[in-house]
């Protein structure tokens, strides 16, 4: 028995899932446009193998390690970096071993339902993660890692992808996005504009953000104006 439902996501009441069924059918060729996909632009920047799979699934995915720790399960287990710098797991099994003891506690969350799809999808693994499975799980995905058609260029032209946009703050100088562009690799990837960093007075280094961005743009963001003026520089 395979991890997905191929009816997940349609509604329970027969006829609206036919109809479901229909209208899914009719689109799921079509090529992907991304406007919010979550990845780095230096993945496709430098084409380089994806690292271990704890490192691509656990360790930077704060929906899954905010989920986790918010049951017990101590952060620095699964290797997300501290802020003081201080210690936190290295070794990749231990981390994937760890989230697969807690993998029951994503039930029913939009993480389950993604990870259960590219554990299958993209994986061929049709058994449950678990603690019994999680060396499977970690032998099998990094395999595929460090097979060619498992880098990131392979997988954007293997998804049917014609294109995605990263997330990229006001003050990022984009050099991920120029390498790519200068690399002659026809994937488009293209930056969207994530302004946090100098709209959100609460946010760590705001002033010297709203400087930076001066800087950056040639505008006064002292005044009102010429705040403005940046984002639109920038956008």
């Amino acid at each position: 028995m395979g991890l997905l439902d191929p009816d997940r996501l349609f509604p329970i009441e027969p006829g609206a899932r036919g109809l479901a069924r229909f209208l899914y059918e009719t689109v799921r060729g079509l090529p992907i446009i991304s406007p919010h996909g979550h990845t780095d632009p230096r993945w496709y920047a430098e084409n380089a193998p994806f690292p271990d799979p704890a490192q691509l699934f656990v360790v930077p995915d704060h929906y899954v390690f905010r989920m986790l720790c918010s049951q017990g399960v101590p952060l620095a287990a699964l290797g997300v970096p501290r802020s003081d710098g201080g210690p936190t797991e290295t070794d990749g099994r231990k981390i994937w071993h760890r989230f697969a003891e807690n993998y029951h506690l994503l039930r029913g969350t939009p993480s389950r339902l993604w990870l259960d799809h590219t554990f299958e999808t993209v994986f061929g693994l049709d058994r449950r993660l678990s603690a019994g499975t999680a060396d499977h799980y970690y032998d099998t995905i990094a395999e595929c890692l460090a097979r060619p058609e498992f880098r990131p260029r392979a997988l954007f032209e293997r998804f049917g992808i014609e294109a995605i946009s990263t997330t990229d703050g006001a003050l990022d100088d984009l050099r991920w996005h120029a390498a790519i562009r200068d690399s002659g690799w026809p994937g488009r990837v293209v930056p969207a504009y994530r302004p946090d960093a100098v709209v959100d007075p609460d946010f760590e280094g705001f002033a010297g953000n709203l400087d930076r961005l001066g800087e950056i743009t040639g505008c006064d963001t002292g005044t009102w104006a010429g705040y403005l003026e940046a984002h639109r520089a920038r956008r």
